[in-house]
């Protein structure tokens, strides 16, 4: 440091004293000046009397000052009550090095933060706003008196907490199965306490001392220990310090596990209708973050196309779903197969395989032929005799509805049933004209042979078409010859 540079810090320390001096100088002559009156006492005679010097009463304080606890930044007041003060002046000092703050009612200081108030007779307040960490220690209220009276009042300064960055763990990587610890460290007054919560609301999961595992919402110490850390356990944590001094500060440290893939495949074995979409889905646990991708028949690489979609959806961190679609899911494209779905990262390789094969569609389409058969209505009239004319039965014949029936009618019994359902469908009744006074009624077999005998070979025909043996055909012959007789 050169000599005058020297010389220049000398003289402004110099006059600084000697600023400082003059002042308290000047402060105790003026009390002392002050604190005497002169009172001239004149006779009841009207002789003038030697003037005499009397004291006032001396000062004193009504209480002690109360000490004040204030958080950083708001405003702390110290207040100051004196009795008889007279014409004797109060100062409020820095009591840890004597600074003068203020005298009176004048700030001394030349900072603004402080302040004097006077708001009372007898009550003094220093007032120090903004409030700084430096601020906190006591303060003294002193009375000029011939013997100096003075009292102390403290201030506490509350400091909101602030989490350092040394000694507070950053983002960490570890392995899984390993032991990790996450570490969180803060200052403020009071000492903070530091509690640790998962950003997502799960469980933070620790191990005993047996390795027994347990799950807590939230854990307390500036020291969080994980043993043979898991998967799970992955995610962002939370270091939150707190004092009861607002605010409350929190620091984000995230923890990344590494592991290699892990694949899951729900079905192994999909069948798939033809023509249809099919979905093939695989499900990946892996961190770092692994490159996936499909084969198809373990050698050829799949590649997205209007044919072949490859989708990825992220569940977590680490979790994440694969989805091969194919479209239009045909053998003729060479669809069926075995599809593998590969993970890999820097810690290791998984695959997963599914084997898909075609469900062919087999469709039937049903005919539906209807015959209708019209039949013609005869009239047939008997030749007159000489003797007695024979009497006339009219027997009309209505169309019928074809009646269809399956190839197992082969019996004789049914089909007894099919010549008589025929008769009562045609209503073969006698008519008006046929019921004369004379001659006997034919019988209901008889008039039914008659009105068969023109339709008689198309019945033959259609009964041998069904009828597959020639015993069958018997049967229906005797039967006809029987209902004749």
């Amino acid at each position: 440091m050169s000599t005058g540079h020297k010389a220049e810090l000398f003289y402004s320390r110099s006059k600084m004293l000697l600023t400082l001096y003059a002042a308290v100088l000047l402060w105790r002559i003026d009390c002392v000046v002050e604190s005497t009156k002169v009172v001239k006492i004149t006779s009841p005679l009207g002789r003038v009397g030697p003037t005499v010097s009397l004291r006032d009463a001396e000062p004193d304080f009504a209480g002690p000052i109360e000490n004040v606890t204030v958080a950083l930044g708001r405003e702390a007041v110290l207040t100051c009550s004196v009795t008889d003060l007279g014409d004797y002046k109060v100062a409020w000092i820095r009591a840890d090095d004597q600074t003068i703050l203020t005298l009176h009612t004048r700030l001394v200081t030349h900072s603004s933060r402080y302040a004097v108030t006077n708001d009372s007779p007898g009550s003094w307040q220093l007032h120090i706003r903004p409030l700084k960490v430096e601020d906190r220690g006591c303060y003294m209220c002193q009375i000029n008196t011939s013997t100096m009276k003075k009292q102390i009042g403290c201030v506490d300064v509350l400091v909101p907490p602030n989490i350092l960055d040394e000694g507070t763990s950053g983002d960490l990587v570890a392995r899984e199965g390993q032991d990790t610890s996450l570490s969180c460290k803060a200052k403020g007054r009071p000492l903070p306490r530091i509690l640790w919560r998962r950003e997502d609301g799960s469980n933070i999961q620790l191990r005993n001392e047996a390795g027994e595992l347990r799950k807590v919402d939230m854990f307390t110490g500036p020291n969080l220990n994980l043993s043979k850390v898991e998967r799970r356990q992955m995610g962002a944590y939370l270091c939150i310090a707190s004092n009861d001094v607002p605010p409350s500060v929190s620091k984000r440290i995230m923890l990344n596990v590494n592991f290699p893939p892990s694949i899951l495949v729900a079905t192994q074995l999909i069948g798939v209708p033809s023509g249809t979409q099919a979905k093939l889905e695989c499900f990946v646990e892996a961190y770092p973050q692994p490159i996936t991708y499909w084969l198809k028949d373990g050698e050829q690489m799949i590649l997205s196309s209007g044919k072949l979609d490859i989708s990825e959806d992220r569940i977590s961190q680490y979790q994440l779903r694969t989805i091969l679609t194919i479209n239009s899911f045909t053998s003729e494209d060479k669809d069926p197969g075995t599809y593998t779905c590969v993970s890999a990262n820097t810690m290791g390789k998984a695959e997963g395989h599914l084997r898909v094969y075609e469900i062919k569609i087999t469709t039937t389409t049903t005919t539906t032929t209807t015959t209708t058969t019209t039949t013609t209505t005869t009239t047939t009239t008997p030749p007159p005799t000489t003797t007695e004319p024979p009497p006339r039965y009219v027997v009309p014949l209505q169309p019928a509805e074809q009646k269809f029936y399956t190839p197992d009618v082969t019996t004789y019994d049914t089909m007894q049933n099919v010549i008589e359902q025929s008769v009562l469908d045609n209503n073969w009744l006698p008519t008006a004209d046929s019921t004369g006074s004379r001659g006997q009624a034919l019988s209901l077999p008889f008039l039914a042979i008659i009105s068969l005998l023109p339709q008689l070979s198309n019945i033959i025909n259609f009964s041998s078409n069904i009828l597959h043996s020639i015993n069958y055909r018997n049967k229906i012959i005797k039967f006809i010859v029987h209902c004749a007789r």
